[in-house]
């Protein structure tokens, strides 16, 4: 390939060679032209920089954020350079585009190019996803949980998620310490998360960090009334509740759950929320160097006969900062067959913290450091591997159904 230099001076580019060529931000509409990148010194920096929401298996959302209100381009298509352009006319700072009418289990290229009122442009990085999958399909997907306010291990954490290429992440509450805390939605969470989320779509549920603050619902795209919802991929139902939030036999969540995994004819059902069911922790539920533990708050105890009730296989949280996975429970004891599989996962960031003195009946797995889970799915067979933010495993556990 011939050897081209730039000379930027002013508005005028002086190439020197016999090929002149005119540099451009847009895509390319053509497959066989090659893709421009842009030069970061003309380019303006996203306040968040593009990432994915909610991926089904027809559609999903990409947002974006910047400092000066915008109108936006979102490119995008199966081909890159993309031949497809979402537009986005009215001006604005946080940028929430739903892609719709794609096509399941596929690639897709995409970039986000923004532009002010003086013509400044935000350009992305040109990046991927994936639509969600068919329920014969694998799939896999990552848990993290209690990030707060430590973007180091965040960081490394993030990075060895994207290393495994799960189709999706869940978090499990606490994305920050400090919910009012812009900055730590900019620098504690989307920073360190910048290239995961910007290919893998993160469905959160609400920790009692982010006190319930309107960067929590700005800042992800869920479906009303956003503390809890649903979602299908795969063979599998996710439900997400918020357990900040009553979830007795008499509240609005409780009501809804029951109805939502009578209605599930999924192969497996999964359940999320910040707050243990069970919890073997020191101090939370009872000072366990002097007194016994409650195991858990008892507001959400609820919860465990509901599960029951319903054959869910695995109900995940954070809030407690270790790991701690139960042998399979029902009525209150170890059930083999028929019982849930509980797992505390609040390793991302924040604080660890330890167990009490003496094991609880429950206690299947536990360890004291930040982490992560990663889930394969395929058919009847579910399996999960536990990784330490150092990339070393430490458990592993699977169920299998007919």
């Amino acid at each position: 390939m011939p050897l081209r230099n730039w000379l930027l001076a002013g508005s005028c580019v002086v190439v020197v060679g016999a090929l002149a060529v005119l540099m451009r931000t847009t895509s390319a509409t053509t497959p066989d032209e090659k893709p421009v990148v842009p030069d970061p010194a003309t380019t303006a920096k996203f306040v968040m920089e593009p990432y994915l929401q909610f991926a089904t298996r027809t559609s999903i959302v990409v947002m974006g954020e910047t400092p000066t209100p915008t109108t936006c381009e979102l490119e995008y298509g199966t081909v890159f350079p993309t031949d497809k352009v979402a537009k986005v006319d009215k001006a604005d700072t946080l940028h929430e585009i739903k892609l719709d009418n794609l096509q399941p289990k596929t690639k897709y290229f995409y970039r986000m190019v923004c532009t002010d009122a003086d013509g400044k442009k935000f350009v992305g990085k040109p990046s991927t996803f994936f639509t969600a999958v068919d329920t014969a399909d694998a799939y896999s997907f990552t848990v993290i949980g209690d990030t707060q306010r430590n973007p180091v291990i965040t960081g490394k954490v993030a990075k060895l998620m994207w290393d495994r290429r799960p189709n999706f992440v869940i978090h499990l509450g606490d994305v920050v310490d400090n919910g009012p805390d812009l900055k730590q939605w900019t620098d504690d969470l989307f920073k360190p998360c910048q290239e995961l989320f910007a290919h893998v779509p993160v469905y959160p549920c609400i920790g009692n960090h982010e006190k319930n603050h309107a960067h929590y619902y700005k800042y992800f795209s869920l479906p009303k009334p956003e503390y809890y919802y649903s979602f299908q991929y795969g063979n599998a139902e996710f439900f997400c509740i918020d357990t900040n939030k009553p979830v007795d036999a008499d509240s609005e969540q409780y009501k809804w759950l029951d109805s939502a995994l009578a209605a599930s004819d999924a192969t497996w059902k999964i359940c999320y929320h910040h707050h243990p069911c069970y919890s073997s922790d020191s101090d939370d539920y009872g000072d366990t160097a002097k007194t016994n533990s409650t195991y858990g708050a008892l507001k959400h105890k609820p919860l465990i006969a509901l599960y029951d009730k319903h054959h869910v296989d695995l109900a995940m949280n954070g809030h407690i900062h270790a790991y701690e996975r139960t042998w399979p429970i029902r009525a209150g004891k170890v059930d083999r067959k028929a019982g849930v599989t509980y797992v505390t996962s609040g390793g991302g960031g924040g604080t660890l913290e330890p167990f009490e003195p003496t094991p609880a009946f429950f206690k299947n797995q536990s360890r004291v450091d930040f982490h992560y889970c990663y889930f394969t799915v395929q058919g009847g067979t579910l399996d999960c591997k536990v990784f330490d933010h150092e990339g070393r495993l430490f458990d592993q556990f699977g169920m299998k159904k007919d």
